[in-house]
């Protein structure tokens, strides 16, 4: 049975290069490549740490434990990534859970991610093995390395599966996701205004620490049989089998729970009371556009799938240029927050599935059409706007930058309406299927339309840039000429945007019009997954 779960797993992850165009396949298998050659020389820099004993074992250690974490933590972050895995997928087939557990596990080794942490692996297994003889065994503890990591990536996932189809889990995960950002940030800030010395003394007494630990164990074992430490050797091999063990007999509870219970349900949540004009009426341009945004509005407060790009969002906006920037200048990094802020108008027809044919028979007449667009366009410059000039303020009284305020703020309002408006055009020429299904954390795409999905989310990025250029050269010339010129950089911000945002609700009501079947048959396909 293993051996039919490998060969289906394989089939599936080989179809994706069958199924592509000749210059689509060479151009994926180049990339495969470049990011092998990556991985090799990443492999090859762990290895050269064996010079270096001492410092190898750390890094090794900290290495293992952080890989850990990120395999039981990405299933819950990116509410999950490998649909192939789901358990509620074999529920109907007839498999003892012993077999569908290690055909499981045989399926999850298979692909292109296990086969990057292996190359990982093999570099720090030869890092940390400072004599020959040790290379075999580091070799078999890297394998348990990886083995427990896939294990416990899969019962944390199947664990959460029925709660991740409620939106309350939708909620949790988005919350974890969220506090890893923001600790990785705050760490990152501490790391780069703290004492080297200081710091160097704390990642090491961290390190050790971790070393007695499931993952540090098998990082440290080798050196421990190496010293002849035998009795701290015996303790890590029963603390790593302990582990394991814990760890596969929690995937098997897990496992036969999903497969013998029905999925979660959220009961007792509140009932949405709306964040739009409860008396507007989709009859004019006006009306229409309060309609729309008031609605886009509540589902981006309700929706975790929503809400979490623009805490994404503010974080870049905010932390980012205190993290990065220092000196002079500073404000002008919170344009990149500006950027993604205007990119969440991008592919708004998406966004709805087969729901838009909702839309064609409601807003027919080109009056309501554009209403849809600017009231799309609206639930975004609403908030993202007093965003970005609360974050700026913020940088600049943090940097004291008050000086380049006004060419900050110019810059960033420019980059918030140009990706508005390229994003709300762009949603009408390039449309591409968003996920629909709420019930498995599992799906994260549509199979077939990432190429469109990537071209409109460049395309929205580089639109953004080009529209924003005025605000950028006047903003220029206030650092390198005079710091007046960031009031004009400021004029420019605030007029050229509204009338980028006419010019385009115009031209992409016009377009959703005259496409209306071929955008509906697009992003009906997202129902699927």
């Amino acid at each position: 049975m293993a051996a039919v779960f490998a060969s289906l797993k394989w089939r599936l992850v080989t179809s994706r290069l069958r199924v592509l165009p000749p210059r689509k396949r060479l151009l994926m298998l180049l990339g495969l490549g470049v990011l092998a050659l990556l991985l090799i020389g990443f492999g090859l820099l762990l290895a050269q740490l064996r010079t270096l004993p001492e410092a190898g074992l750390l890094v090794v250690t900290g290495l293992f434990s952080t890989q850990l974490v990120a395999w039981i933590l990405t299933p819950l972050i990116a509410f999950g990534v490998d649909e192939t895995v789901d358990p509620g997928r074999f529920a109907m087939l007839p498999i003892r859970p012993q077999q569908l557990q290690r055909g499981l596990l045989i399926s999850s080794l298979v692909g292109y991610l296990p086969v990057a942490n292996l190359i990982v692996l093999v570099g720090a297994a030869i890092g940390v093995s400072y004599r020959s003889w040790m290379i075999p065994l580091a070799l078999v503890c890297a394998a348990v390395q990886l083995v427990t990591c896939v294990v416990f990536s899969r019962a944390a996932a199947t664990s959460m599966a029925a709660l991740m189809s409620s939106r309350r889990g939708r909620d949790l995960g988005m919350l974890v996701g969220f506090g890893v950002i923001v600790l990785y940030m705050l760490t990152s800030l501490t790391l780069g205004s703290g004492d080297s010395s200081g710091i160097g003394a704390g990642a090491v007494a961290i390190t050790e620490a971790l070393a007695w630990g499931p993952p540090g164990s098998l990082a440290s074992l080798p050196a421990l049989i190496a010293t002849g430490q035998w009795s701290r050797a015996a303790v890590a091999v029963v603390v790593a089998a302990l582990f394991l063990g814990a760890g596969w007999w929690w995937w098997s509870a897990a496992l036969r729970r999903r497969l013998t219970s029905g999925e979660s349900e959220t009961t007792g949540s509140a009932p949405s009371r709306g964040l739009g004009n409860a008396d507007a009426v989709a009859g004019t341009v006006s009306g229409t556009a309060q309609v729309i945004a008031g609605r886009d509005l509540t589902l981006m407060w309700r929706d975790p799938m929503r809400r979490m790009p623009w805490l994404l969002s503010l974080l870049m906006a905010i932390g980012w240029p205190l993290l990065v920037f220092r000196g002079a200048g500073a404000v002008y990094g919170c344009a990149l927050g500006a950027l993604l802020i205007g990119t969440q108008a991008a592919n708004m027809y998406g966004y709805e599935g087969s729901g838009l044919w909702m839309h064609l028979v409601t807003f027919a007449d080109r009056a309501r059409a554009r209403g849809e667009v600017i009231g799309h366009a609206l639930s975004v410059v609403i908030p993202g706007v007093p965003v970005i000039v609360v974050s700026t303020v913020t940088v600049a009284a943090v940097r004291d930058d008050w000086a380049n305020l006004p060419g900050a703020l110019g810059v960033g309002i420019a980059a918030v309406g140009g990706a508005v408006a390229v994003g709300c055009y762009l949603s009408a020429v390039v449309p591409y299927a968003m996920p629909q299904s709420r019930k498995s954390i599992f799906a994260s795409s549509v199979a077939g339309q990432k190429g469109i999905t990537v071209r409109a989310t460049l395309g929205t990025m580089l639109g953004a840039i080009v529209t924003a250029l005025p605000a950028v050269a006047f903003a220029a010339l206030a650092l390198l000429v005079a710091p007046g010129w960031g009031w004009a950089a400021l004029g420019v911000g605030l007029l050229l945007p509204p009338l980028l945002l006419t010019f385009a609700t115009r031209l992409t009501a016009e377009r959703y019009l005259e496409s209306a079947p071929e955008i509906l048959a697009v992003v009906s396909a997202g129902d699927r997954v």
